[in-house]
């Protein structure tokens, strides 16, 4: 059985002021921006937070650390987890989540990648169509 990867990539215009001086602040702007949770979602944003900090360490972070950063279940921290992978952001390997690629920046060129290229096949089925009911 081949297992179909989903991912769901979803890009919110939220107000974001040109010059962001609070790291914490802007990681929760991207966190938004990305669709992964709004402005209360303070779990969401733990585990963000988490995971581009250790990834730009060197370091993955494992659920159960996560954990530990705030007063969080792991079924929450599991279900975000869960939620950024389908997303694209995130990659497991062994026990420790990381972001796709060594840094935040790198990761946003990833997916960007991953959205140009679908819309260039939709781009292309959309022409067929075209083509098949023009007169």
């Amino acid at each position: 059985m081949v297992r179909r990867q989903y991912r769901q990539i979803v890009i919110r215009y939220v107000n974001v002021p040109s010059e962001i001086d609070d790291n914490e602040v802007a990681l929760d702007q991207i966190y938004e921006s990305l669709g992964l949770g709004d402005d209360r979602d303070e779990v969401g944003k733990l585990v963000f937070r988490a995971i581009v900090k250790s990834t730009i360490s060197g370091q993955g972070i494992s659920s159960r650390d996560i954990m530990e950063l705030g007063t969080v279940s792991q079924a929450a921290v599991i279900y975000h987890l869960n939620l950024f992978q389908r997303a694209g952001l995130v990659v497991k390997e062994g026990r420790s989540y990381f972001l796709r690629a060594d840094n935040l920046s790198n990761t946003l060129d990833d997916m960007e990648s991953d959205i140009r290229r679908r819309f260039e096949r939709l781009k292309k089925i959309a022409k067929k169509i075209d083509e098949a009911y023009s007169p």
